[in-house]
């Protein structure tokens, strides 16, 4: 557990460093082109090719290692054949995608633009249709990801889109010259990044011949999972995809305004809940191929535990000051204050779902582990179906801010859903413990609110700029639900600060 949670801090961090590129990014869009029909169209095509092809990509990231982890503890010789032939079958697959949308692209882009026309639906498409070339690079590039999570080589894996937001903020700024620089940014970014993983898997013993012999029982097993695998990982993708193309029948700016929204909420759980996750799921699937339930299932509860730790404050925290995080990162050039307002608001209510979101990450990828991707298939299906219905219901009187509650609400009610299921499937998971945890947490998050929000309208009257106030609002914030979180006993906060104190003496023993 202790090599986890070292990888666990190698991915937070890396991810961090990767995230702000990633919102600078977003603020050149945003800087460059605010919330129109140019920035519009842009979302919708950088969306299409990689974001859906992004869930398949982790699907069969996921799927791989559970097989190859399976295959080293029980048949050590069918290792190579099955990788060589699983990056075989993925390049293959990103060549067919390609072509496919090639043939239908107008169609696909329409289905998740419904609101496009003329020129904008134009646009869409001819982006779309460059950015489509970036698929040729991102299926093999997954696997070897894969390949260096097994090695324990989180760190590369943490800065992979490092490339990529440093070739789109490029032609973000440049594209007033051509705007097929917005498409051919993401193709190199994302050429960039095969070549990151690449280098670093070939000096950690990587090698590949090309083998299609793809009839053999551990392909079959490799294919029985990547689709469920894919709709179970893919599902708050497909969902921001269902609020993007309801969000395209409303007012101008809308489907930005969701993006933006998402970007900022996005933060949070590509730091904290896929970074966890991501060092996490090697270790659960060699419990599982060892069938040791008991250290599984006490790993997936301090993973939980852990998660509630930071996602509940930041989540409070992302309620209180949603307005203000916005205007601080956006509110510039074609950004105007009624953008500020609309993204906050979506920030608000995407916030609601945050701890639910990052349960159910969690808690799918116990079923992964355990070679189970039928449970939560059905249970993605059910999220989406429930988002489009919410969605629905709830645009008519509360439009932007209904879209985003209709994710929140969904996520709610199928993470509740999830557990129950697991607990029939496995037995006691200790989630009386969890809910007692939560609740000091909570608690700790309630009094952290109650204390920063009475000091921030104090100190945002001793000063006219935005930063200042909301810097110490947030350290005060910290201090608070520390201290809070101490009082109430929660033994979380024990195990991290032990973490890392023990980190830290290791180092300073080893210098």
């Amino acid at each position: 557990m202790n090599k986890t949670a070292v990888h666990a801090v190698i991915m937070v961090l890396t991810t961090i460093l990767a995230k702000v590129l990633g919102f600078c990014r977003e603020l050149s869009l945003a800087f460059s082109y605010g919330a129109s029909n140019v920035s519009d169209a842009y979302v919708v095509a950088f969306t299409l090719p990689t974001i859906l092809f992004s869930g398949l990509g982790t699907a069969m990231l996921t799927s791989y290692i559970s097989v190859y982890t399976d295959l080293q503890q029980n048949h050590p010789s069918e290792e190579k054949p099955f990788h060589n032939q699983v990056i075989t079958m993925s390049f293959l697959m990103s060549m067919l995608f390609v072509a496919v949308f090639l043939v239908l692209r107008y169609p696909i882009v329409r289905l998740f633009a419904l609101g496009f026309t003329g020129g904008q639906l134009d646009l869409a498409v001819n982006l779309s249709s460059i950015m489509i070339a970036s698929l040729l690079f991102l299926g093999v590039g997954y696997i070897i990801q894969g390949y260096l999570q097994m090695k324990g080589r989180f760190f590369a894996v943490g800065m992979v889109s490092v490339p990529l937001n440093i070739a789109v903020i490029s032609t973000i700024l440049l594209a007033h010259i051509n705007y097929d620089l917005l498409g051919w940014g993401v193709v190199i970014g994302y050429a960039g990044e095969f070549i990151l993983v690449l280098l670093v898997a070939l000096r950690n013993e990587f090698s590949y011949r090309p083998d299609a012999a793809f009839r053999n029982r551990n392909i079959r097993r490799f294919l029985v999972m990547v689709l469920p695998i894919f709709l179970g990982k893919a599902i708050n993708s497909i969902n921001i995809l269902i609020d993007k193309s309801i969000a395209s029948l409303l007012t101008e700016g809308v489907v930005s305004v969701m993006n933006y929204g998402n970007r900022i909420t996005g933060f949070v759980t590509s730091v904290f809940v896929v970074s966890i996750t991501t060092a996490l799921f090697p270790q659960l699937s060699r419990l599982s191929a060892a069938s040791d339930t008991k250290q599984l299932k006490k790993t997936y509860r301090s993973s939980c535990g852990i998660i509630g730790l930071f996602v509940i404050p930041i989540a409070a925290g992302m309620m209180m000051f949603a307005k203000e995080f916005v205007q601080l990162l956006f509110f510039r050039g074609e950004f105007t204050a009624y953008d500020v307002q609309r993204t906050g608001e979506v920030v608000f209510f995407y916030s609601l779902g945050l701890l639910f979101y990052s349960l159910k990450e969690v808690t799918i990828n116990v079923y992964y582990a355990r070679q189970d991707a039928k449970t939560p298939t059905v249970n993605s299906a059910i999220t989406i179906l429930l988002n489009i219905v919410l969605n629905l219901l709830l645009m008519q009187k509360m439009e932007h801010k209904g879209l985003a509650l209709a994710t929140a609400l969904s996520s709610l009610i199928t993470t509740v859903m999830l557990l129950v299921q697991l607990q029939r499937k496995m037995g006691h998971m200790g989630y009386r413990y969890l809910a007692g945890t939560y609740l000091k947490m909570l608690l700790a998050a309630g009094v952290m609110a109650a204390v920063t929000l009475p000091f921030y309208r104090w100190i945002s009257g001793l000063t006219d700029s935005l930063l200042p106030g909301l810097l110490a609002a947030v350290l005060v914030a910290m201090a608070v639900y520390f201290i809070a979180c101490l009082l109430l006993r929660v033994k979380e906060l024990g195990y991290v600060v032990v973490a890392i104190m023990e980190r830290l003496r290791r180092k300073k023993t080893a210098g």
